[in-house]
């Protein structure tokens, strides 16, 4: 959002204006008289229409690229022809001095303090115009690059790709992901980007599902763990109390509490150590239940794909 301008600041501006026209003004007839001697000496056809030309198209393509600039439609190749037809006109006058510097300095002093005040109102009417429109960034502070320059271009990267322009919301953003990491990292472990849901993970590193995968993140860090079978231990024969048909059932209660906590199937390992049985038997049983699992998901396809 723009701010308007004070009546100081509005003076300030209009005299900075009229001092660039009579700068531009005593440059064009200073660089008149100089372009159109150093084209006679060269021998240029027509030498008094040489820096009508120069001059003239150089006043004209400043004009319009500030013009664009203002609307807020700048073109990159018009601003380079006008430093290209600003450079033009400060070696055609420091040619006119050459070898003295001081006749170089006097010769080049106008054009090249028009070309900065160009520049500057320019980059003050982009600016302008892309925070009216909510699309220009704000700058980081430069004590944050000095104290923590990785991290800082990070959170640089971030705002340019995924287009922040605010840098608190930045900041916010980081720190949302960072957490959202660091939470997964508890409940999953160090190999959290493979055993947590793949989805999760991928929309951790997107910026429209960012945010939506950070409260996803926290709910989840936030439910309730499953409580792990308690079974008695075995008897003196060496028998387990839990026979065949009641292990299936606490596997089957397993798995399905492992699809609402973790959105995958049980593993064998974690039926060995919650049963406390062998690891031949917990592969068995788990290999049980993944292929009841595959088979009620066949059940429920033709269901869905019948019309309504």
């Amino acid at each position: 959002m723009t701010s308007r301008l004070t009546i100081g600041q509005r003076f300030a501006l209009g005299g900075a204006i009229i001092m660039a026209l009579v700068l531009a003004a005593y440059g064009a007839v200073g660089s008149y008289k100089t372009v159109s001697d150093t084209a006679a000496a060269l021998g240029v056809p027509f030498p008094h229409l040489v820096p009508i030309g120069i001059d003239g198209g150089l006043v004209g393509v400043v004009t319009l690229d500030l013009v664009l600039a203002w609307t807020g439609h700048p073109i990159a190749w018009l601003r380079q022809l006008a430093r290209l037809l600003t450079l033009g006109t400060v070696a055609a006058n420091v040619s006119a001095g050459w070898p003295d510097p001081i006749a170089v300095g006097l010769h080049a002093a106008a054009p090249v303090m028009l070309l900065a005040m160009v520049e500057a109102g320019r980059s003050v009417l982009l600016r302008r115009a892309g925070l009216a429109a909510g699309i220009v960034r704000d700058r980081i502070p430069i004590g944050r690059w000095l104290l923590s320059p990785w991290r800082t271009w990070l959170l640089w990267r971030r705002m340019v790709l995924w287009q922040i322009a605010d840098y608190h919301d930045a900041l916010d953003m980081e720190a949302a992901i960072r957490r959202a990491r660091t939470q997964l990292h508890i409940q999953f472990g160090p190999d959290w980007k493979r055993e947590a849901p793949p989805d999760l993970v991928w929309m951790l590193g997107v910026a429209p599902f960012a945010r939506e995968a950070c409260d996803r993140v926290n709910n989840l860090a936030h439910k309730p763990e499953p409580q792990p079978t308690t079974l008695q231990a075995p008897a003196a024969t060496g028998q387990p109390t839990i026979d065949g048909d009641d292990q299936l059932d606490e596997v089957i209660k397993i798995n399905e509490q492992h699809w609402a906590t973790r959105n995958r199937p049980v593993s064998a390992d974690t039926v060995r150590e919650q049963l406390r049985i062998g690891a031949a038997r917990a592969r068995e049983l788990t290999k049980t239940v993944r292929a009841m699992d595959k088979a009620r998901i066949e059940r429920q396809r033709p269901a869905a794909s019948e019309p309504a």
